[in-house]
């Protein structure tokens, strides 16, 4: 294979926690970006004791990721990629694919959404109301497009790192569940977009999740008035983003378009720490004890099989990056190896992980 979107580039991998003003809100927000290091790094970004740390939640036991913290760039010019995060979560909650498209040469950044991360989860100093509180989903993903375009302005803006430098004209976007429908969304208002890479949006009427069936009215992929090279990942056993609301989706798409299926993936096997996280909301569900009386929680923790049942985290993930990679390689880069992997060698290539997959392409 020529092309091989399943093994780590050639960069090191450097990371750094930024700071920009949300427009929408007015608040002051962290975002984080991992870019192309200096050669002088090599090595570091893999070694257990170079590797960054950190925390998303205070008290909780540290986290670990393949680069390094506050590293010397590479110099140079490099596309884009806008990760976003799911609802309620943080932006890095994916390291694993964020890191791996960076080892390739792009700048990836992920911001926090307003209301809409895991901190805004947490009370408020003194005891004040979490900000979900008044901050319903719903509301959250009416204003997460504009908020993400926002933000592509600041990114832009931002004074980076010496001699590390974006390519305004070869930005892609993606993200898993409210994420995946953000990199979606944005295209309704941004022209900017040149590729998606969406993992399990949240989209659909057959979902368990009320939420999820109220978002549908939300989104639409009719009005992009260009054609955005779009790659859904799904998994067949999801039950809040159901796999026949992805084939409707794919339906609705224009072209150029592809969706892949994975046979035995849930909800959460796109991110970092798949197995603890599903195993943890699954068992949360069936406790009967979960607080949202909108949920009917016992039938959503037992549409969610067992991870034991599922796809390993290593072939969930590995699916991931190399989508996300060839998607991008083909689209922001013109890298016809790419092209032709995702065209001809997918197939073949996502059963040496020995999974099964449902693939659709136009």
């Amino acid at each position: 294979m020529g092309f091989d979107p399943f093994a780590r580039g050639l960069h090191p991998v450097g990371v750094r926690t930024l700071s920009y003003r949300d427009e929408p809100t007015g608040r002051t927000l962290p975002f984080e970006l991992w870019y192309p290091a200096s050669a002088v790094h090599a090595g570091q970004d893999l070694a257990e004791n170079t590797r960054d740390r950190f925390t998303i939640i205070p008290g909780t036991p540290p986290r670990v990721q393949l680069a390094v913290r506050d590293a010397a760039p590479a110099a140079g010019t490099h596309p884009v990629f806008l990760y976003f995060h799911g609802g309620y979560g943080d932006r890095r909650e994916c390291t694993h694919l964020c890191t791996h498209l960076a080892s390739h040469g792009y700048v990836v950044a992920a911001q926090s959404f307003a209301g809409d991360s895991i901190l805004d989860t947490l009370p408020g100093p003194d005891g004040k109301a979490a900000v979900v509180t008044k901050t319903p989903i719903d509301e959250s993903a009416k204003k997460r497009p504009q908020q993400a375009s926002s933000f592509l302005d600041r990114l832009l803006a931002t004074e980076l790192p010496a001699g590390l430098g974006l390519d305004g004209g070869a930005v892609g976007t993606g993200g898993f569940s409210m994420g995946g429908f953000t990199a979606l969304a944005i295209n309704s208002i941004d022209r900017r977009i040149r590729a998606v890479f969406a993992m399990c949006p949240m989209f659909g009427e057959h979902s368990l999740l009320p939420q999820v069936r109220r978002l549908q009215r939300l989104l639409r992929v009719d009005d992009w008035e260009r054609p955005v090279p779009t790659l859904v990942l799904s998994g067949a056993l999801d039950p809040m983003v159901n796999v026949q609301d992805m084939r409707s989706l794919y339906a609705r798409m224009a072209e150029p378009k592809r969706l892949v299926l994975l046979e035995r993936a849930g909800h959460l096997h796109w991110a970092d720490g798949a197995a603890a996280a599903h195993e943890q909301y699954r068992l949360g569900y069936l406790s009967g004890k979960f607080p949202d009386p909108e949920i009917d929680a016992i039938a959503l923790g037992t549409a969610m099989r067992p991870y034991a049942e599922l796809y390993t985290e290593e072939q969930a993930g590995s699916v991931a990056r190399a989508l996300g990679l060839a998607q991008l390689e083909a689209w922001l880069k013109g890298n016809e190896q790419a092209a032709s992997f995702l065209d001809r060698d997918l197939g073949r290539a996502l059963a040496g992980l020995k999974v099964r997959t449902e693939i659709a392409a136009d």
